[in-house]
């Protein structure tokens, strides 16, 4: 805590306009839009935190909801198991929609499934095998990563316009140097 208070204490001193000749306009100027930016990222990071959370926390609400009420869990037979020794073990399902026509996929054996055996599978309105309804855990985590993100590119956008300035007010004071440099020199080194 002491030293930010001292950083805080020698950032306003360096703001205040104090008479010192050796601090010129650019220094101060470097200073002032250092804090403004700063400040601005204070204020506007937490905006764009909440912003898109919430925007990617209702969209995610919207797809639970319509995912919810679309896709329904059914009961499918295995029909075929892939080959034993084959890499990736495949089995063949197949089950009945609500209209009662059959329908059959291509699906991972993840349990050593026999023929004959149930599984539980997802399918849409039309009857075809989709993933599972999402998860209100999976929109939250959407909604993190979605206010993570905001504020990272908030920051990258802070880093690029902080270096941007320091390099043209560095431009500014080393032009400023060769001026003043200009005129001194003469008189110090005795050459024109």
């Amino acid at each position: 805590m002491r030293t930010f208070t001292i950083q805080l204490v020698g950032v306003i001193r360096y703001l205040r306009p104090d008479g010192n000749l050796l601090r010129r306009p650019v220094d101060r100027t470097h200073v002032r839009a250092m804090v403004t930016l700063c400040l601005l990222f204070l204020v506007l990071a937490p905006l764009a935190a909440v912003v898109t959370a919430r925007l990617a926390g209702s969209a995610g609400l919207r797809a639970e909801r319509l995912q919810a009420h679309t896709r329904h869990q059914v009961n499918a037979v295995v029909l075929d198991v892939s080959p034993k020794g084959v890499l990736d073990q495949t089995v063949r399902i197949g089950w009945h929609d609500a209209s009662g026509a059959v329908h059959t996929a291509v699906v991972p054996n993840n349990a050593g499934t026999a023929v004959g055996a149930h599984r539980s599978v997802w399918v849409d309105q039309a009857g075809a095998l989709t993933s599972r309804p999402r998860k209100h855990s999976q929109t939250i985590a959407d909604s993190v990563m979605a206010a993570l993100t905001a504020v990272t590119l908030l920051g990258l956008l802070h880093s690029a316009a902080r270096t941007l300035i320091d390099r043209r007010l560095e431009r500014r004071r080393l032009e400023l140097w060769e001026r003043e440099w200009a005129s001194v020199a003469p008189r110090w080194t005795g050459l024109p």
